[in-house]
This record gives structure tokens, C-alpha cells and sequence, in this order.
């Protein structure tokens, strides 16, 4: 028997501040939750909440660049654990782009690339109530930046370090190039 349950609701967004806090963050932001859309993205979410203007109005994408230089993490719940199934993988469509996955705070996995599908295999990490989920998004700037540096400088025609992301169309405006957003995803449960 196999059950699939879409993971499209429930899903909150923060600024992720482990790594630094951007100053033009607002700061009824800072420290709190917003509700998510999933699928989508940190300015849809944060423009619901009214926390960002509409980057694409007048010359508000310079005033919003920082939400691409800023980490957020998604989180949810997955259901409890279900003894009637031997496997659950947690399946995501898409991860834009540099993310890490942990389920009740074990890391899943890391992941590099938006074109592409994910599944991490869950079944240790349910529990008897919902466990919750997080999938936390480094900015591909900072990843970038952090390439570059290992590597040393390289050739490049932009003023930022795209030539040093493996990240699908690097040479796209930033509001795009941004990223930071969930394609969707599923918890698929297989049992005898």
C-alpha cells in the first residue's frame, strides 16, 4: 500500500539570523513567523504579510535586494509516525536553491541545485506526534561568496559572484536569482 500526503499547508517562514541579520530586515519581522505558501517563495510571503513592497513596482526591487543576501527557513509539521508502513520518504520537487533539511532537528540532507527533485528517507525520524520539519535556505550569495573564495577570483563581467554558483540561470535579475522557495512537496508512506 502506498499513501501520498501533499505537504502544501501549515508551512511558516522566518528570517534565519544564525548567520547574520540584514539591517534593512524590517523589524517587526525580526524574531517571528509568517505564514507560507507552499509552493513559493520568500517575497510572496513576505509581500502577503505585508512586510515587503511589490519588488516589481518603481525602483522597489534596490529597496528589497537584501532578502536575497538574508537565510529563511520554512518550517512545518509532518504527521506522527503510522506502524502500519515500514518506509516514509519526505519528497520535494524543488528546493530553491542552497538548503538544508532536518526533520525534529536530524539533519536530511543538503542541497545545491533547484533543478532537480529530492527524498530523504524519514521513518527514523517520525515520532508519535508531528515532528516538526524545517528546510533552512542559505542565501546563494553568501554561497557563492563562499566559493569564490575558496576558488580565488575568476574572469567575471557582473559585480557579483555568479560565475561561481552551479545554480541553473545565473545570469537572471537577483529577484529572481534569489530563490529561497519550495517547489512543493509530499510525505510518501509505503508499508506491505
Amino acid at each position: 500500500m502506498k499513501v501520498r500526503t501533499p505537504l502544501s499547508q501549515g508551512w511558516t517562514l522566518r528570517l534565519n539570523t544564525d548567520r547574520h541579520t540584514p539591517e534593512e530586515a524590517p523589524p517587526g519581522l525580526l524574531g517571528t513567523t509568517v505564514p507560507a505558501q507552499v509552493p513559493g517563495c520568500v517575497h510572496t510571503d513576505l509581500m502577503a504579510a505585508g512586510l515587503l513592497a511589490d519588488p516589481f513596482l518603481d525602483r522597489n526591487e534596490t529597496q528589497v535586494a537584501w532578502v536575497g543576501r538574508a537565510d529563511w527557513t520554512y518550517a512545518a509539521a509532518l504527521p506522527r509516525r503510522d506502524s502500519a508502513f515500514d518506509r516514509a520518504e519526505l519528497v520535494f520537487d524543488g528546493l530553491d536553491t542552497v538548503a538544508a533539511v532536518s526533520v525534529a532537528g536530524r539533519p536530511l540532507g543538503r542541497t545545491r541545485n533547484m533543478h532537480r527533485s529530492y527524498r530523504f528517507d524519514v521513518i527514523e525520524a517520525l515520532t508519535d506526534g508531528p515532528a516538526p520539519l524545517e528546510t533552512t535556505f542559505t542565501s546563494a550569495h553568501a554561497e557563492a561568496e563562499a566559493v569564490r573564495a575558496a576558488l580565488g577570483e575568476r574572469p567575471n563581467s557582473y559585480p557579483e559572484p555568479f560565475d561561481f554558483t552551479a545554480f541553473g540561470d545565473v545570469r537572471r535579475e537577483f529577484l529572481v536569482a534569489d530563490g529561497d522557495g519550495l517547489a512543493g512537496g509530499a510525505l510518501r508512506l509505503r508499508g506491505p
